[in-house]
């Protein structure tokens, strides 16, 4: 019985630290290559507002730009992304 138990939380911490690995490694690749707020605007400058926490799209020059969590409401890095056109802009990380 006691071998069955060991074996029980063996593959329960197997699984549990699988899908940790595949959330980290598989789910988003693509974070790092979106550019940063400062790195999409230096690219199109004609994109800047007034507004320090907006940018326009360079594909449609929509304002209407919204960041959405990267994985969940938890989480404090954010994509943003075109509303009109679909297109994924930037990304932004707040502090904790």
């Amino acid at each position: 019985m006691d071998l069955l138990w060991l074996f029980g939380l063996l593959s329960l911490a197997a699984s549990l630290y699988a899908m940790r690995f595949w959330d980290r490694r598989h789910a988003h690749p693509d974070w790092l290559r979106l550019p940063t707020r400062t790195e999409y605007l230096s690219a199109h400058p004609e994109c800047a507002t007034g507004d320090m926490l907006n940018a326009r799209c360079c594909a449609c020059g929509s304002d209407k730009v919204l960041g959405h969590p990267q994985t969940g409401w938890y989480d404090n890095r954010f994509r943003h992304t075109c509303l009109a056109c679909g297109k994924v802009l930037y990304r932004t990380e707040e502090p904790r």
